[in-house]
């Protein structure tokens, strides 16, 4: 429980570095618009097309040293992979603006690349209430104080494909993928407010107006969290234990994250985007099993282990390296991630991962 709370206030922090405004006051809820409907509508011909990819699956199960295993699940991709070349993203102060549509009257931070250490990132929030409303959905739900549900205004479904194609008009690379929809109405945020209230470890909010929000009766919200793909491959988005050992500085990891209700947006944020790549730029060939060892067995092969390290999660997403000399221009590298549970302990609790350059072997991080 403790582990989820400090997931809310990391969230929370986040939203303050992201420069969102906080504070109180009341959002007016009304009905989506004909627009809204025609945009959902279209989804199908605006969606980029990514090829279904067929994977080849096996377990791996061994030991490769004294106190070093293997025991995973490992899922080899089967069509032709690529690197790519692009840049961090920047936006078009009024294309966001068209994108966002009816609600253009709210706080706006459009990075437009000029300070060399940021770029790629995009907030909107339509009011002070709205960072709010994020902090409501979030506790929600990690403490599973709300239901899957579909809300009267629009469906889970829907209210994906809209914020989808809003994030397609902002012309990003890759796909958005939702990976979480947490639902909420108006007595689910009166319950969440009490529950807050009630928590020793949220009282600073009390300072902060949260004990004197209202809620009108036909509020309604969706928060919902996207990841990026790249050819069907998720793009890094701030996996916990991330340990910088290239030379080369580390790219933002790309997080969506938007709140939409039955006003319209509330709230967005983006960061760690990138402009859209030429396709195929270069081929990769990615090492499979035998070099997954190779890697592991390069990393610990001069260490004495005293205690039992054994992979128990690989996957292959795609990385952000900022390229040398560059503070914008970065490669998209597909990676092995492998997480490794210490003496049993879980995974979660052990914390040990470790990121191979699928095409070299070479440890990223």
């Amino acid at each position: 429980m403790k582990k989820m709370k400090k997931m809310v206030i990391a969230s929370m922090s986040m939203l303050v570095l992201l420069t969102l405004l906080g504070g109180c006051a009341n959002t007016s809820q009304g009905d989506v618009t004909e627009a809204d409907t025609q945009m959902i509508e279209t989804q199908d011909e605006t969606n980029i097309n990514v090829k279904d990819k067929q994977d080849t699956t096996t377990f791996v199960d061994e030991k490769l040293d004294e106190n070093l295993f293997i025991s995973a699940e490992l899922k080899l991709p089967e069509n032709n992979l690529y690197e790519y070349i692009t840049q961090l993203k920047s936006f078009d102060y009024d294309i966001v603006q068209e994108a966002i549509g009816q609600n253009t009257e709210g706080d706006l931070v459009v990075d437009d690349g000029s300070d060399k250490f940021t770029g790629g990132s995009l907030t909107y929030q339509r009011n002070d209430m709205a960072n709010h409303l994020d902090t409501y959905c979030s506790y929600a739900g990690e403490m599973g104080l709300t239901d899957d549900k579909d809300l009267s205004f629009m469906s889970q479904e829907d209210a994906v494909a809209r914020l989808q194609i809003v994030i397609g008009m902002l012309g990003v690379g890759g796909e958005p993928e939702a990976l979480d929809v947490v639902a909420m109405n108006q007595s689910d945020f009166e319950n969440v407010k009490k529950a807050i209230m009630e928590d020793s470890d949220y009282q600073f909010l009390s300072a902060k107006g949260y004990g004197s929000d209202t809620f009108k009766e036909d509020m309604e919200v969706y928060k919902i969290l996207f990841r990026m793909n790249v050819n069907g491959i998720p793009v890094y988005r701030n996996e916990p234990n991330l340990r910088q050992t290239s030379e080369r500085f580390l790219a933002y990891p790309a997080i969506v994250t938007a709140l939409l209700s039955n006003n319209g947006i509330e709230m967005i944020t983006m960061m760690g985007m990138f402009e859209p790549y030429e396709e195929h730029q270069k081929e990769a060939i990615i090492i499979g099993k035998d070099g997954i060892k190779e890697a592991v067995m390069k990393k610990f092969g001069d260490v004495i282990l005293t205690n039992e390290f054994r992979a128990r999660s690989i996957w292959m997403e795609y990385f952000p390296l900022l390229r040398e000399d560059s503070f914008t221009e970065m490669e998209l590298i597909p990676v092995w991630c492998v997480d490794f549970e210490v003496d049993g302990q879980s995974i979660e609790d052990s914390r040990y991962s470790i990121r191979f350059n699928a095409i070299t072997g070479e440890e990223i991080s």
